[in-house]
C-alpha cells in the first residue's frame, strides 16, 4: 500500500515521543500483547453481568467504553500497514468507524444527524452502507447546519435512498451553498456529490481529484490522517454505491492521501463489507456486546419551530435494549 513506510515512521515516532515524554506509548501502541493489556486492567469478568442485572449503571458503563476504542483503531492500522493486509485495514475501518459512530450518537452535540457525516462517509470507505439506516435514516429531515457537512448528507441521502423529490430541494440548497466563498475541500465534497446526481463523470473525476488536493491542505487532518484519508476512499465507493454505471467512468484520484493499492484490492474482492477486526478480551465483554447489537436508528427531537437535534437519550436507551437480550443469551450458555 501507498504511504506505508511513511505511516509506519509517523506512527513509530509518535509513540517514541510518548514513552520519553510520559513513559508509556499510549495510544500509539504497537504489539498485541500491549492492547491484550491495555484492556484486561480496569474490570473483572463477571462486571459484565453485574452490569446487566443493574440497566441504571449500563449508560456510563457504555460511554466509557466507546470513548477508549482509539488504541484498537491505531494498533489496527499500525498492523495493516505493517503487513501490507488489505483485508484487515478494511475490517479495522469497519470497527473502528462503527465505535466511533455510536460514541458520537450518545454523546450530547446540539446538532442534527450533520454530525455523523464524516464518519458515515469514512465508513463507506470499507463498504459498510448499513450504517445509513442507523445515522441518516429517510424519514430524517433536512440538515440545516451550516457547514459543509449539512448539504453534503442532504445530497447523500436523497441519492442513497433514490427520492426524486429531496435530490431537487438537496440540488437547490446545495447549490446556494456552493455560492459561498468556499475551501477547496468543502466545495469539492459538494461539487463530486452534484456531479453524481446529475450523472457527470467527467465532472465527478474532476472533483474527486480537487478533493484529494483539499484533503492534503487541510488543517483539519494529522500527518497520519493524511497518509490515507478514509473520507477520500468512502466518496469513491459511495459512487458505486449509488450510481454503478456512472462509478466505472469515475478516474481514481491521485495524491498521496489515496491509496490506489487498496481501491484495487477492493475491486478485486468484489467491494467487501469491512468486519469486526479486534474480538475485547472478557474484562471488556460489554463492547463486544455493542458490537454484536443491532444499530438502533438515529431520532431528532424539535427544540424550536423546524430545528431539530439528535436525541441521544433515546438512543442509548434503544441501544441498551439491544445488548441486553444477547448478554443475557451469553450468560445462560
Amino acid at each position: 500500500m501507498e504511504n506505508a513506510q511513511k505511516y509506519l515512521s509517523l506512527y513509530n515516532k509518535l509513540a517514541e515521543d510518548r514513552l520519553q515524554c510520559f513513559a508509556e506509548t499510549y495510544p500509539y501502541i504497537r504489539s498485541w500483547d500491549e492492547l491484550q493489556q491495555l484492556y484486561s486492567v480496569e474490570l473483572e469478568p463477571e462486571d459484565t453481568v453485574k452490569l446487566l442485572a443493574n440497566r441504571d449503571d449500563l449508560p456510563k458503563a457504555i460511554a466509557r467504553c466507546l470513548q477508549d476504542t482509539q488504541p484498537v483503531e491505531l494498533f489496527g492500522c499500525y498492523q495493516a500497514f505493517k503487513t501490507q493486509d488489505c483485508q484487515m485495514l478494511n475490517d479495522v475501518i469497519f470497527q473502528s468507524t462503527r465505535q466511533r459512530l455510536l460514541s458520537s450518537a450518545i454523546t450530547a452535540g446540539g446538532t442534527d444527524h450533520s454530525s455523523f457525516y464524516h464518519n458515515i462517509m469514512a465508513a463507506f470507505a470499507c463498504n459498510d452502507f448499513e450504517v445509513m439506516h442507523t445515522f441518516a435514516p429517510a424519514d430524517l429531515p433536512f440538515c440545516k447546519y451550516p457547514y459543509y457537512n449539512a448539504p453534503a448528507l442532504n445530497l447523500m441521502t436523497s441519492l442513497y435512498y433514490q427520492d426524486q423529490a429531496k435530490q431537487a430541494e438537496a440540488l437547490a440548497l446545495a447549490e446556494k451553498f456552493l455560492k459561498k466563498k468556499l475551501p477547496i475541500l468543502d466545495a469539492a465534497v459538494i461539487n463530486f456529490l452534484v456531479a453524481l446526481m446529475q450523472g457527470d463523470s467527467k465532472r465527478a473525476s474532476e472533483e474527486l481529484q480537487q478533493a484529494s488536493l483539499g484533503f492534503a491542505r487541510s488543517r483539519m487532518y494529522g500527518a497520519l490522517d493524511k497518509c490515507f484519508v478514509l473520507e477520500l476512499h468512502g466518496l469513491y465507493n459511495f459512487a458505486r454505491c449509488v450510481e454503478p454505471e456512472l462509478f466505472v467512468q469515475i478516474s481514481l484520484p491521485s495524491g498521496a492521501v489515496f491509496s490506489k493499492a487498496f481501491a484495487e484490492w477492493q475491486r478485486d474482492n468484489a467491494y467487501v463489507m469491512g468486519k469486526i477486526y479486534y474480538q475485547y478480551p472478557p474484562e471488556r465483554e460489554l463492547m463486544n456486546l455493542i458490537l454484536m447489537a443491532k444499530l438502533p436508528k438515529v431520532t431528532l427531537v424539535e427544540h424550536k419551530k423546524n430545528s431539530f437535534m439528535q436525541d441521544e437519550s433515546a438512543f442509548l436507551n434503544k441501544l441498551i435494549d439491544a445488548i441486553t437480550p444477547i448478554g443475557k443469551a451469553m450468560e445462560i450458555q
